[in-house]
């Protein structure tokens, strides 16, 4: 049976073109096996060069999500200004293990017999070193830098059959690329290659790997285990490759002009020389707007945004190379010769040197094809989502507060607008979202500089609205937020103390600008004491922790490096409750357990604070993931050590609201972990436990919560964020209203629609509203009747209630446990990495 799956929009797009696309598909559960084969159809038109693999199963080992990618001819697919896209489960009269592989694979290289008849090979020593016929070769450089050496780690292929032919190869490849004597640069590949035309689509990270040395927890530029390069970009090399450059509808050649140099210096909006733009001298030294294309000594063209399209021909062949975001990721150039094309994937070699912070990465698309290629996005069927039911707090309606939340993508506090108020732009800063409610203190300064780092996770409220509404628009900040969370928020080493290591950088101190800290919260230059509790230093803390938007972000669009950065957040968010399994660690774990927002390991107990709830969230993320049993375990664990259906209220005192109002993000938690359990038919004692608990927080909020702002007295900061954070009551309690009896669920009913209905009053009529992070809260919240219909109680014949799964803590036979398995050699390295100080005598990690 055809099952319509999506549609794509190509009423803007250049229909002579090819297109890829690259897109997930959720699958209803038991619908199909995994060992399924599928066709995929555009309007009809069978694809060939495409290939679809499972990604996810169910619990019951059918399909859950399918990854699909592809190239489609829009010239022969498209009869109308849109795709339909159709699915169809096929039996294969052609096992694969009769098809002849077009694979040969040697310790050096591995090459590709294409159906044109030519030989693509891709060298195993050096990462992107693609040959096309001996002819026209491409590889990976650093400008101005000879490496020490290049050691590759790692090196995986696949092939792909579509209908009974096979279609596609993907390649992953891993580098250590040693630039000094204490520096490196690891460098990953991820290709997908087209049999039929040898078309590459992939994508390039560069990351330097140190720790930081962030003295008195200040995250400056200038970081003595930066690495500064002048360029790193994807060279061409061929005989008479002759490039030609097309740019603002004309056409330039280095076989007529010698030698070209396009450069991107800045990003040519009328804020280009915004602080945000600083280097480590807190100078923003940008050397011009826009770019400008010239020849030696001789300017042919200058503008604001270069958006090229580059060609190169070879021996009778012509192909299109595009690296994907060119002016967006400034500093940018190409450079083009008669046999030689370079373009740069970070920094430029005519700007100044581009420093690459410790745990710091870029990654950038590539496309190499012999035709014209644009990307496409696959809009997901309304109704195949609703019946996939992946993502059970979906709502299948309206709600008030979409009004208000469009204002995220039109009007003047557009998220678009945002960008250009401090000119987000930049190759470390394009796809972040300006935090405009931290100017509240500094209302008339300019440019106030300040990085929301995804708190309370827009890249999932954009996702939400994107499926919900189908408007590219949520889509396109979606994804330019995620690629950048994934590169730049997230500390990419393990070199660090493990609370640190691999973290999720909180967003820029509240009230103060970011001078040099970038988007790792503190800097040398902000004030102190700026607000009750100002920490001024540190780093990343289990508060701020979100893995909901990345995991979605994987899922929808395959892409592997927000996948890599939502288990690096909730393995890092596990160390920082759990510890790293070192007795150096449990000595300090035990020392801190009565400090607020950690694990108390006397107790075995955890805070009832959103630091808990997004731990809970980020192994629920991993389940979703990786599908281990152990996190579902480790989740039933947390709330069986947080909260209880017998918690007395008056001693949590959830009236001091400064100190307790992030009880309902772990709640919120609470309410996907019993959702997850129906999906999988598990009525257990973890599942009542939850249910229990949250009924009884539930049932008290019926009663005696309350819209924040009716008592702004007791708050520091009574502003609108405080009815953002109200959204969350409704959620808890429209979820819960399902499992409480029929007059308790009139009381919940009743609070939700009263405090609904002075939410909604007091955010329509404040212009706080269009701010970052009341939109993302109302982007992640304002939803709430999705988890209304999310609720799909459970029966059992027992009347047993669920059992608290704690253990019992004893401060001696908690230390004693980490004895047992005492390693000298984690020791050794676990403590250098805390006291950096102590390298000089015990080695480097």
């Amino acid at each position: 049976m055809t099952q319509t799956v999506g549609t794509i929009q190509i009423a803007s797009l250049a229909k002579e073109t090819c297109g890829h696309f690259k897109t997930g598909l959720p699958c209803p559960k038991g619908m199909w096996l995994a060992v399924t084969q599928f066709r995929l159809a555009a309007n009809g038109i069978l694809l060939t060069d495409a290939f679809i693999k499972t990604s996810q199963l169910w619990p019951d080992g059918s399909i859950k999500w399918l990854l699909c990618e592809g190239l489609i001819d829009l010239q022969r697919h498209s009869v109308s200004d849109e795709i339909v896209l159709t699915l169809e489960a096929v039996v294969s009269d052609s096992p694969l293990n009769k098809l002849v592989s077009p694979v040969n694979n040697n310790d050096e290289a591995l090459s590709l017999s294409l159906g044109s008849g030519k030989t693509f090979t891709i060298n195993k020593a050096k990462p992107f070193q693609f040959v096309t016929d001996k002819h026209l070769s491409s590889s990976f450089d650093i400008v101005d830098i000879n490496p020490q050496s290049i050691t590759p780690i790692a090196f995986s292929y696949a092939l792909h059959c579509n209908n009974n032919e096979y279609s596609a190869l993907t390649v992953e490849q891993k580098y250590e690329i040693r630039l000094g004597s204490d520096k490196k640069l690891i460098v990953e590949t991820e290709a997908s290659i087209f049999l039929s035309t040898g078309t590459v689509c992939a994508h390039l990270t560069m990351r330097n790997p140190s720790a930081a040395s962030h003295p008195n927890g200040k995250w400056d530029l200038g970081d003595p285990n930066s690495i500064y390069l002048k360029e790193c970009c994807i060279s061409f090399k061929g005989k008479s490759l002759e490039p030609t450059l097309t740019l603002n509808s004309d056409d330039f050649s280095s076989s007529e002009h010698e030698e070209l140099t396009l450069h991107q210096a800045s990003s040519g909006f009328e804020n280009w020389q915004s602080p945000v733009h600083v280097n480590q001298d807190n100078v923003n030294s940008l050397p011009f707007r826009g770019f400008k294309l010239y020849q030696p000594d001789h300017l042919l063209l200058s503008g604001d945004q270069a958006k090229p399209q580059i060609k190169i021909s070879n021996i009778g062949s012509t192909f299109s190379i595009h690296v994907d975001k060119f002016w967006q990721n400034f500093p940018s150039s190409a450079h083009l010769t008669a046999d030689s094309l370079s373009v740069s994937l970070l920094g430029s070699r005519y700007s100044e040197n581009t420093e690459l912070q410790p745990g710091e990465q870029k990654t950038r698309r590539i496309s190499i094809a012999p035709f014209s290629i644009q990307s496409l996005q696959v809009v997901i069927d309304s109704a195949w989502l609703k019946n996939a039911s992946v993502l059970p707090f979906l709502p299948s309606k309206s709600c008030e507060f979409d009004s208000l939340i469009k204002s995220g993508i039109e009007g003047p506090s557009s998220f678009y607008q945002k960008r250009l108020d401090i000119d987000e732009f930049g190759w470390r800063h394009f796809g972040e979202l300006y935090a405009d409610h931290e100017k509240a203190l500094a209302p008339d300064e300019p440019f106030f500089v300040s990085h929301y780092n995804n708190q309370y996770d827009p890249i999932f409220g954009m996702l939400m609205q994107w499926l919900l509404s189908g408007d590219p628009r949520w889509f396109e900040l979606a994804d330019d937020l995620a690629k950048h969370v994934a590169d730049i928020d997230v500390y990419h080493t393990s070199d660090d103390k493990p609370e640190y290591s691999g973290g999720l950088f909180w967003h820029t101190d509240h009230y103060v600008q970011a001078y040099t800290a970038s988007h790792r919260t503190y800097s040398k230059h902000q004030p102190s004491g700026v607000y009750d509790d100002h920490a001024g230093g540190g780093g990343p803390g289990g508060q701020h922790c979100y893995t909901n938007g990345l995991t979605l972000h994987h899922l929808l669009t395959g892409y592997t490096p927000s996948r890599d950065a939502a288990l690096s957040i909730t393995q890092w968010v596990t160390n920082y409750y759990e510890g790293d399994g070192t007795f150096v660690g449990a000595l300090l774990a035990f020392k801190n357990s009565d400090i607020p927002g950690v694990k108390n390991v006397k107790t075995g107990k955890y805070p009832l604070d959103r630091g808990t709830g997004n731990y809970l969230q980020a192994r629920l993320d991993r389940y979703e993931l990786q599908g281990c049993d152990s996190d579902i375990e480790a989740a039933s664990y947390i709330i069986a050590n947080t909260v209880s259906p017998t918690d007395d209220f008056d001693q949590l005192q959830l009236d001091n609201v400064e100190a307790t109002w992030f009880y309902t993000v772990f709640l919120q938690a609470v309410c996907r972990f019993i959702s997850l359990k129906e999906q999988r038919c598990e009525y257990d004692s973890s599942y009542q436990y939850a249910v229990d608990s949250l009924t009884h927080y539930a049932n008290w909020m019926a009663v005696n919560e309350y819209a924040y702002l009716d008592k702004p007295d007791i708050l520091e900061f009574p502003n609108q964020t405080w009815s953002g954070q109200d959204l969350r009551k409704l959620c808890v309690l429209h979820f819960a209203s399902n499992y409480l009896t029929e007059a308790q669920r009139t009381l919940a009913e009743q609070k939700a629609e009263q405090l609904a209905d002075t939410i909604f009053q007091r955010l329509s009529t404040s212009t706080e509203t269009s701010t970052t992070r009341v939109l993302c809260l109302m982007m992640q919240n304002g939803h709430y009747s999705g988890f209304k219909q999310a609720a799909r109680p459970l029966s059992s014949t027992s009347t047993q209630k669920g059992q608290a799964l704690t253990e019992k803590s004893n401060s001696l036979s908690f230390l004693l446990s980490y004895l047992i398995d005492l390693s000298p050699s984690r020791e050794r390295k676990q403590l250098v990495k805390r006291f950096p100080q102590l390298q000089k005598w015990l080695g480097k990690p």
